[in-house]
């Protein structure tokens, strides 16, 4: 298996795990950060700089906007769900402003990595 291959399981395992945590009740959720907003940077910058890194062609745009009404998604979710959540307009900013820094942090990536590639 290569490591591509890898690295695309392991972002499907991730959007997931961000899913069932975001949808269990508040009290059970595990968290990294105190800050909520914190975990929805660290969880949306992770996803957007690793589905940049492995689809490097699919549309900027098009990858945005998938993960922005997945995160739109996840609050909708907790509006309805009832399990001590509320959706939070806040949470869903932070969400897009993740996914703007992983996104361009992905795109510095590949660049150099294209880089490199032409060098050796």
């Amino acid at each position: 298996m290569s490591s591509q291959n890898i690295v695309r399981i392991f972002f499907w395992l991730l959007l997931g795990v961000i899913l069932v945590i975001s949808t269990m009740p508040a009290e059970d959720a595990p968290t990294v950060f105190a800050d909520d907003k914190l975990n929805h940077i660290l969880a949306f910058f992770i996803l957007s700089l690793m589905a940049r890194i492995l689809w490097p062609r699919v549309n900027v745009v098009i990858l945005f906007v998938m993960l922005m009404v997945f995160g739109g998604s996840i609050e909708l979710l907790q509006l309805v769900m009832g399990f001590g959540r509320d959706a939070d307009w806040m949470d869903f900013g932070a969400d897009i402003i993740a996914i703007a820094m992983g996104t361009l942090s992905a795109h510095g990536l590949n660049h150099m990595r294209s880089k490199i590639a032409t060098i050796e």
